[in-house]
């Protein structure tokens, strides 16, 4: 029998290890925890399609919804580890979502191999054109002057806009209250209603709602002005620690081969360095890091640690394990 069995892995080690060379030997797909049609899809689409002609084979996307996209990370997450299931990750299914929420079923560090990290970009703090707030010093006086009363919108809880929102309203020592939205199109739609009297949007509808002349932009949401709107300010200009960008990343199962998980990084890295698909990246506010998966995971290791006071702060944890 120990004959027998050694005799087998003899036969079948060289077997395995071929059809890890010819990785990959049939379509791939390309989860998204996100409708379709938002910013996080568009990206998978974009990269998809470069995805195919680099890997010589089929790359479909799939969009899975729901659970502040951590329905679709758990999916990944128990998905054999062979290099034929990715993931799209953002802040909310990797940082926020195991924090608050007690329902989660995987570990974001260990239940996932992070292969690179796509980029990251902010938000705009935004009222309507016709809000008598010009600044964010005037929302911090309009908030202090009426407590309770001034209601602003994100993409979801625990999305980078609620938590911004939340680091403002700490920092500044303000009462603002947030409301938390399936997306950002109806938080934007209630904005326009007069429902919420600000709102934390993408930049690039928010620009283009500024040029239509329907909002006002306060500012950027990043650390540093962007390159591309240097005229509009950060928040941390005004109030100082308030900063909140989201990002984008690549992530497959945990337990990958090397050859399979060096593969899938060099093609991710490959695909964000053709001129057409930065230009496209970067007309929608994101600023293209590119790092690696040895650097991505740190990346995430340092966004928990700066997030995780701040949801205790605001008391989002109450879900949380």
């Amino acid at each position: 029998m120990r004959r027998l069995l050694l005799l087998l892995l003899a036969i079948l080690l060289p077997i395995g290890a071929a059809a890890q060379s010819d990785f990959p030997s049939r379509p791939l797909k390309l989860v998204v925890p996100f409708p379709p049609g938002g910013s996080t899809d568009v990206v998978a689409r974009l990269l998809a399609a470069k995805f195919d002609q680099g890997l010589g084979q089929p790359v479909v996307v799939e969009n899975r919804p729901g659970a502040g996209a951590t329905l679709a990370t758990e999916f990944v997450a128990k998905a054999a580890p062979d290099g034929y299931t990715l993931l799209m990750t953002a802040l909310p299914s990797i940082v926020t979502g195991p924090l608050t929420n007690r329902n989660v079923r995987y570990d974001p560090l260990h239940d996932l191999t992070h292969l690179a990290m796509i980029g990251s970009f902010p938000n705009a703090l935004v009222v309507r054109a016709d809000s008598p707030i010009r600044s964010v010093a005037d929302l911090v006086a309009y908030a202090k002057a009426n407590p309770g009363k001034l209601f602003y919108g994100s993409a979801g809880p625990g999305s980078a806009g609620h938590l911004t929102g939340e680091l403002l309203r700490l920092r500044a020592g303000i009462d603002i209250v947030h409301v938390a939205y399936k997306g950002a199109a109806p938080a934007f739609a209630d904005l326009l209603g007069g429902q919420i009297g600000a709102d934390f949007d993408g930049m690039i509808n928010a620009v283009n709602q500024a040029r239509a002349g329907h909002v006002r932009l306060l500012a950027v949401s990043s650390e540093r002005r962007l390159a591309s709107h240097p005229d509009l300010p950060t928040i941390e200009e005004t109030v100082k620690g308030v900063s909140g960008d989201s990002w984008f990343g690549l992530a497959a199962p945990a337990g990958l081969p090397a050859n399979v998980s060096q593969r899938l990084e060099a093609e991710a890295l490959r695909a964000l360095a053709l001129p057409d698909v930065r230009s496209r990246l970067e007309q929608t506010g994101m600023t293209i890091t590119g790092l690696h998966g040895a650097q991505f995971v740190e990346f995430i290791r340092a966004d928990i640690v700066k997030w995780t006071p701040v949801v205790k702060a605001a008391k989002l944890d109450q879900g949380a394990k």
